[in-house]
């Protein structure tokens, strides 16, 4: 089964050219990276995280992500792990074959590692519902298609069940399964949403402080004990998990920014895990 679109012309430009040419400019602008990424050979596996909203919010934070990732050369295996905002599906939803379309072509799924997790991991499942109608995954593969080019396959892997347990759990089972491998792993959030510019600031620290020292234990107990709303801790828990480096806070931005609303904003962050 192919996976068709279901972001494109909202979240990001639906036309190609004009897809290409904006994921360009969030790389080249004031608030990205402002260079191009240029991956050459392969040095080693990491680990990203990268917000998901639109790309006039979070584009910009994504595109430093992606930037330090290409760094590292050409994966063969793009994991990425979003969380599930629709409820649909099973607890862990891993997409099982076929290919992911966007506006810059398709992007084949890797069977044989959708296969291998679940046969390792016990809470996965094999679906497509959870997939349907979500963005958190579908949002990144352009920005991967821009910055490897071809030649890559992914796996995408919906998260419904965050719990803190079950995301180390399928970190170990990944790093099992990709032994051997030659890949990139996204975690796909955004931070703390809807409140005002010094809440936002203030829980998301929080979060970023958690995940520079590198501490899950930390990261849990302080999205329970601020009430942060952030959406995919257990995604970036996963990744974390994995044992690829330690991470590094690339950019901090929030939507704020952009609309000139500081009374409802959402947080954004990217990091290397390398």
């Amino acid at each position: 089964m192919d996976r068709k679109p279901v972001a494109s012309g909202s979240f990001y430009p639906s036309d190609p050219e004009d897809l290409r040419d904006y994921i360009r400019e969030l790389f080249l602008s004031k608030r990205g990276p402002g260079e191009l990424p240029d991956p050459d050979g392969f040095r080693g596996n990491v680990g990203i995280i990268a917000p998901h909203a639109g790309y006039v919010y979070s584009g910009s934070t994504a595109a430093h992500a992606y930037l330090a990732a290409s760094e590292w050369g050409k994966p063969d295996i793009v994991v990425i792990i979003g969380p599930n905002h629709t409820g649909y599906g099973k607890s862990i939803s891993v997409w099982p074959i076929g290919v992911w379309k966007t506006p810059l072509g398709n992007v084949e799924v890797d069977q044989s590692v959708t296969n291998a997790i679940v046969e390792n991991f016990k809470l996965a499942s094999l679906d497509y519902e959870a997939h349907l109608f979500e963005h958190s995954i579908e949002v990144h593969i352009p920005f991967l298609q821009f910055t490897i080019g071809t030649g890559f396959k992914i796996v995408p892997i919906c998260m419904l069940d965050q719990r803190k347990e079950i995301s180390k759990e399928l970190g170990i089972a990944l790093k099992k399964v990709l032994h051997g491998k030659r890949f990139w792993v996204v975690a796909s959030t955004d931070l703390n949403h809807y409140e005002d510019h010094e809440t936002t600031l203030y829980k998301d620290k929080m979060i970023i402080d958690a995940i520079s020292s590198n501490n899950i234990e930390e990261l849990y107990v302080s999205i329970e004990k601020e009430h942060i709303t952030m959406c995919g801790p257990g995604c970036v828990a996963t990744v974390m998990a994995m044992d690829l480096g330690r991470p590094k806070i690339l950019k901090h931005s929030t939507s704020g920014e952009i609309s000139d609303d500081f009374d409802r904003e959402v947080g954004y962050m990217s990091a290397c895990i390398c």
